[in-house]
């Protein structure tokens, strides 16, 4: 009994000892968000120009399309265009390039019929993704081609792997995304160079209808 009686003031003793917190009231006020607010004339002028120079370059034409084109597998024609416009713009600079390979989920729109302009070129290609080349080792390229296969085929420019029998390597075109090891492509991380050109896909694209003017599609079916 004794010892009950001492462990029950063993308790309030320590009660006693807990020191207790404040409780402290902060009054807040609610604003109401809506499109009633007043916009600041002072910003507004200031984006104003950059407003309307933005619209000015998405709407520039660059050049002029015969016809409708969307993406599709196995190959399509506008898959076809956007390889065959990032090898070309990789190649000028970079002689020992093959081929170029890209992923079908990065075309992110159609084309239309008709002028085009530096929007649709950003709607095709919305990411900020570059261009890179990676040298890579012969053995690769049948694991490469199993894997584009798998996924019922992927966009790519004309091959030029016949060329390959005697060479030791081969110089891919891609995107960094790939390259990185992204959509399923871990293989391309066993490259033994990686050449970073600083050149945005979208970029190559745009600069590849400006110089041909109107485009020529290709509706052959590519592979590996």
């Amino acid at each position: 009994m004794k010892s009950l009686y001492n462990i029950s003031i063993l308790i309030l003793l320590l009660a006693a000892c807990i020191t207790k917190q404040p409780l402290v009231y902060q009054p807040s006020l609610n604003h109401t968000v809506s499109n009633n607010l007043d916009t600041d004339n002072k910003v507004a002028d200031i984006i104003k120009p950059y407003t309307i120079g933005m619209a000015e370059s998405m709407n520039e034409v660059i050049g002029y399309s015969h016809s409708f084109e969307e993406k599709h597998k196995p190959s399509s024609a506008l898959g076809n265009f956007m390889c065959d416009a990032v090898f070309e713009i990789t190649y000028n600079d970079f002689k020992n390039a093959n081929f170029c390979l890209l992923n079908y989920g990065g075309i992110r729109s159609t084309l239309d019929s008709g002028e085009i302009t530096v929007g649709e070129m950003y709607q095709l290609m919305p990411f900020e993704n570059e261009i890179v080349v990676l040298k890579l080792e012969q053995k690769y390229l049948d694991s490469l081609r199993v894997i584009v296969d798998s996924k019922g085929g992927e966009p790519m420019s004309e091959s030029q792997t016949h060329l390959l029998d005697k060479d030791e390597f081969f110089y891919l075109v891609t995107n960094d995304y790939m390259a990185n090891g992204g959509d399923n492509y871990s293989i391309l991380m066993n490259a033994i160079e990686r050449i970073e050109t600083g050149i945005k896909i979208r970029d190559a694209l745009i600069s590849y209808v400006t110089q041909h003017d109107t485009i020529t599609f290709d509706y052959s079916n590519r592979n590996l």
